[in-house]
């Protein structure tokens, strides 16, 4: 049986939470993905189509990645955009730590799973 759209239920799930994710971003904001481990940071500055404005490696804690926000701050204020909104995956502790930080300078935090 078909249901005539061409979609699974995967692909209607996946758009919808990709919808949901795209909603919690101002569309004048640029997304600031950071792959948190222990002791090396990956951050990437993104636009909503995710394409990459700057990528940089930080060797620190989740604990010390203010420097990081002020990098990609003024990432995206040379990209054009007015704001940031941090996003991460739940990893530990690690995301909490970098809500605090993101809350300090005023930015928002978007926490996703693949689920």
């Amino acid at each position: 049986m078909s249901n005539g759209s061409g979609l699974s239920r995967g692909d209607r799930n996946r758009n919808a939470r990709l919808g949901r994710l795209r909603a919690l971003v101002p569309t004048d904001n640029t997304i600031v993905g950071i792959d948190l481990a222990d002791r090396k940071q990956m951050v990437v500055v993104t636009d909503h189509d995710s394409k990459v404005s700057a990528r940089k490696t930080f060797r620190c804690r989740a604990w010390d990645l203010g420097a990081a926000l002020d990098w990609a701050v003024q990432r995206a204020a040379g990209a054009g955009f007015a704001g940031v909104t941090v996003a991460c995956e739940p990893t530990g502790h690690r995301w909490r730590v970098l809500g605090q930080l993101a809350a300090d300078q005023g930015m928002a935090l978007c926490v996703s799973s693949r689920r």
